[in-house]
């Protein structure tokens, strides 16, 4: 296939994947904002004006183990609701695939199965964890883990506008479910906002598995996916591949900047133009400028040509660590850290990068803390001088290293001087609030104990 037609012959339809309504291909699906498949022949014509009613009358009943109390979503793959396991007494969501799809498309069944496959082999922390596969009562289910926060296409649609550096930090998070996928030897083919959900603080983890497909398999050259997101070689036939993952990636970044879409068409031929030979529109923000590093990687990930691309998801993470790295502002997170912290003190204004607090100590002691970038600013270092480094203290510096929980007890040179000093180092592109308050006073706490178990003294 090198084009899609933009002609209403009924001869020439397709059934949307996502909710299975018919569809001529030159439209984009009016069900749900586009997902389509191409493929001839029959499909199963289902107009969803009976989902409702077949989609609550679960609520309230047990299935298998499970208690289900709430309906949460219903989609093309099935109906999501909230479940209780009546065993492990946890809270969870359960997809189960409709009865009367299973019974007159087998290719729903083989679909639902290859997502539980697919998302079972997945155990990371930006990915939906599903916990079981399962089939009772005639129902096909897979029990995933419940995620709180919402999709990340409902956080679109509320108009809340992102800062660059949040928005960099989503599409790492996302880049990082996507690059486990791409490690399993797993293309995702339909990443979206709607297949994003986010934890009640904000972490995205990737779901919906419908459409993944093992890289090796790549028979299947039918058109698959969200138009929006598709990279411009799936509309010229060609397979999934990780790069098409990666362009999926782009589109997001560029929504979660811009609060719209790159290209956009009346029709699906229309689409088609613009993705495939469409110049890509500026990378703006409503509020602030966008750096150039942002920009860059932008284009970079929604490149037309696949090799001009990073090659998976992988390397889209490299990219955008490097890109958080360069944007964050270490200061800010700082101020915002220790803002309503009565027992820091800013010394005056960053030197060369580093910042220089007070942490007071019990019984009237005081810590001097240091927070500083490294060379390539790729790293934020958090440290307290505790005493010199005198060959006598050694090993009980040594002892005292086996007691801490978080960082270290290293030697570093202080004004041409060995010292000993409690250190903590994290990157720079993924260090929250949280990480700074606790590490600054638990070097602070660190550096006093080793200072006055060696030399009884308050110096530093």
């Amino acid at each position: 296939m090198t084009s899609l037609p933009d002609t209403d012959s009924s001869a020439e339809t397709a059934y949307c994947i996502g909710c299975n309504l018919r569809v001529n291909l030159s439209q984009l699906c009016p069900g749900c904002g586009g997902t389509v498949i191409i493929t001839p022949g029959k499909g199963l014509v289902d107009t969803g004006e009976d989902r409702p009613e077949e989609s609550q009358s679960l609520v309230g009943t047990d299935l298998d183990r499970y208690s289900i109390e709430l309906l949460l979503g219903t989609g093309g793959m099935g109906t999501v609701y909230l479940a209780r396991h009546r065993d492990l007494l946890r809270r969870c969501a359960l997809k189960i695939l409709l009865p009367r799809l299973a019974r007159r498309d087998q290719d729903y069944v083989r679909r639902f199965q290859a997502e539980g496959q697919a998302a079972a082999a997945l155990v990371h922390p930006n990915v939906v964890t599903t916990h079981a596969v399962g089939e009772a009562d005639e129902f096909r289910f897979l029990e995933m883990e419940f995620v709180a926060g919402g999709s990340l296409q409902q956080l679109l649609a509320s108009n809340l506008t992102l800062s660059i550096s949040d928005a960099t930090r989503l599409a790492l998070g996302i880049a990082a479910g996507l690059a486990a996928a791409h490690r399993h030897g797993i293309v995702h083919r339909d990443l979206k906002p709607d297949n994003v959900m986010l934890t009640e603080s904000g972490q995205p983890k990737i779901g919906d598995f419908g459409l993944a497909k093992l890289i090796h398999d790549q028979a299947d050259t039918r058109l698959c996916g969200t138009p929006h997101y598709m990279a411009p070689e799936l509309f010229l036939g060609h397979g999934a591949h990780t790069g098409s993952d990666v362009y999926a990636l782009g589109v997001c970044y560029f929504r979660l900047i811009n609060r719209c879409f790159p290209f956009t068409g009346s029709t699906l031929g229309d689409l088609q133009h613009q993705v495939t030979t469409s110049q890509l529109p500026a990378v703006e923000h409503p509020s602030d400028r966008v750096p150039l590093e942002v920009a860059s990687a932008v284009k970079a990930l929604l490149n037309k040509s696949p090799d001009a691309r990073p090659t998976d998801a992988g390397a889209a993470v490299s990219l955008l660590e490097t890109v958080l790295g360069s944007i964050r502002d270490v200061g800010k997170l700082l101020e915002l850290a220790l803002e309503d912290d009565a027992a820091v003190e800013s010394l005056g204004d960053p030197q060369d990068s580093r910042w220089t607090l007070r942490v007071d100590q019990p019984d009237g002691r005081r810590q001097r803390v240091f927070v500083e970038l490294s060379d390539t600013e790729s790293l934020v270092s958090i440290y307290s001088t505790c005493c010199p480094a005198e060959s006598h203290f050694d090993r009980r510096a040594l002892e005292r290293n086996g007691h801490i929980a978080h960082g270290s007890i290293a030697v570093r040179r202080i004004d041409d001087t060995p010292h000993f000093v409690a250190i903590n180092t994290y990157p720079r592109a993924t260090v929250d609030v949280e990480e700074l308050r606790r590490s600054v006073h638990e070097v602070a706490r660190q550096a006093d104990r080793v200072e006055r178990e060696l030399t009884e003294s308050d110096i530093h």
